[in-house]
């Protein structure tokens, strides 16, 4: 008898519709800095609107304490990447923006009077993420719950701090198994699997699940996730040739360790 896949897993391509802005944090006031790429995080919350509007649902947003809508933990959502030959930062175009320094300035939202003269205004420095196309992977342990995010093929939203995507194809599901390679992986390595090994690491922030509240298994109801708030930690991209333990589909290789902490 053959032996059971791990995991099942599909890849999406998500096509922006124009520039693009993930904040890097911890970040500057002054300098708005994107991502080279649409983390985890942020696909993860994409993903779950997309699920709620293909079931014609709408959710509010609060301004202050708003909840959460994420996929379910069951989901390993991995982000999104441009293809490995445009993953250079001639993606990020840097420019000017003039805005208020006050986060309650509210003059130019105003439908009658005049604005105030007592704003004061300071330039921005912000950065924008310009890329054809961008590759994402979601694995699971049950390939019918992958199957469910075909569904949602052709449906878009906003997608980051600035910008609006949508999902333009995905793969059938594929099964996933373990595998040493030296292979270019698809996306990121955790730090910990970097550690001695040559990369480029960067800051990123995972989902902390609550422990106290029943987790959310339907990403297609109207039900907030169970979030406490985030945690930080270090993601990177080996340089070449260096060795690391995989799930692949044989076309596709993704880290083992970003399934321990997405």
């Amino acid at each position: 008898m053959a032996e059971q896949p791990e995991f099942y897993g599909v890849k999406l391509i998500i096509r922006p519709t124009g520039a693009l802005t993930f904040r890097r944090m911890p970040s500057a006031i002054l300098h708005i800095s994107t991502y080279p790429f649409l983390p985890p995080s942020t696909m993860s919350g994409w993903l779950r609107r997309l699920f709620l509007m293909d079931a014609g649902i709408y959710p509010d947003t609060s301004v202050k304490d708003p909840d959460y809508f994420v996929m379910p933990q069951e989901y390993h959502v991995l982000g999104a990447y441009p293809p490995i030959y445009s993953r250079r930062d001639e993606s990020i175009h840097t420019t000017k923006r003039h805005g208020v320094r006050a986060f309650n300035h509210n003059a130019f939202s105003r439908l009658a009077g005049s604005r105030s003269n007592k704003e004061v205004y300071q330039l921005h420095t912000w950065e924008y993420l310009l890329v054809d196309h961008l590759v994402g992977f979601v694995l699971h342990h049950d390939p019918t719950m992958l199957e469910r995010i075909q569904s949602l093929q052709n449906l878009g939203c906003k997608c980051g701090k600035e910008g609006y995507a949508f999902l333009e194809q995905v793969s059938n599901v594929c099964p996933y198994s373990t595998v040493s390679t030296k292979a270019i992986p698809s996306v990121p390595a955790t730090g910990q699997e970097l550690i001695s090994k040559p990369a480029d690491l960067f800051v990123a922030y995972r989902h902390e699940y609550s422990k106290k509240r029943q987790l959310l298994n339907d990403p297609a109801i109207l039900e907030p996730s169970n979030i406490d708030g985030f945690v930080s930690l270090w993601l990177g991209w080996p340089a070449q040739n260096v060795e690391l333990t995989c799930l692949t589909d044989g076309e596709n290789y993704i880290p083992t360790g970003m399934l321990e902490v997405f």
